[in-house]
């Protein structure tokens, strides 16, 4: 059964590098699965590297930091930067997803929090948004378009993981200098 709650340990995270003014923001798909507490949790805003596709693809595509080492990459200060330099990452759905094995129940909870998401983005005001994964795009792009709210691509940008990490990149560097134009 999937947690329909934001986990407090997600969110505490998340609130500790909430910038003041939220310049670009992130949507990726859902918060990270817990695994029952028998292994540390991958996610952005957690300090240890783990198998943190989204964070290595973006602290590649904004800070050029690439081949990062699991066990010797600090997060904490390039989680310090990205809130300094206004980046935000939220989720479309508040809670873990991973587990639905059903592509189509998978793809109605994405449909079902969209109302909420778009509220939560239109509430942080955004300068610029960024969808990472093709499935978020899939959902929320036109939404947030109608929404009046400054995304920044036309096309689905690939979650970033190992074997298209590099069009990942490219897609998000190529989004973010948009920025600018907002």
């Amino acid at each position: 059964m999937v947690n329909e709650i934001e986990d407090a340990w997600y969110a505490e995270l998340r609130a500790q590098y909430q910038p003041e003014h939220v310049r670009l923001l992130l949507i990726g798909e859902s918060a990270p699965t817990d695994h029952g507490g028998t292994r540390p949790r991958n996610f952005f805003y957690a300090d240890h590297l783990g198998y943190d596709n989204l964070y290595r693809g973006v602290a590649e595509a904004l800070y050029d930091l690439r081949g990062l080492e699991k066990r010797s990459h600090d997060k904490r200060p390039w989680l310090r930067r990205l809130q300094a330099d206004g980046l935000f990452l939220i989720d479309l759905v508040p809670y873990p997803v991973n587990d639905v094995s059903s592509k189509k129940q998978r793809k109605a909870i994405l449909r079902e929090n969209v109302p909420g998401c778009v509220e939560r983005a239109r509430a942080l005001n955004p300068d610029g948004i960024i969808l990472c994964s093709s499935d978020v795009f899939d959902a929320l792009a036109l939404p947030l378009r109608e929404a009046g709210l400054p995304l920044l691509h036309t096309r689905a940008l690939s979650f970033p993981l190992g074997n298209v990490r590099d069009q990942f990149v490219a897609g998000f560097r190529e989004a973010y200098a948009r920025l600018g134009d907002h």
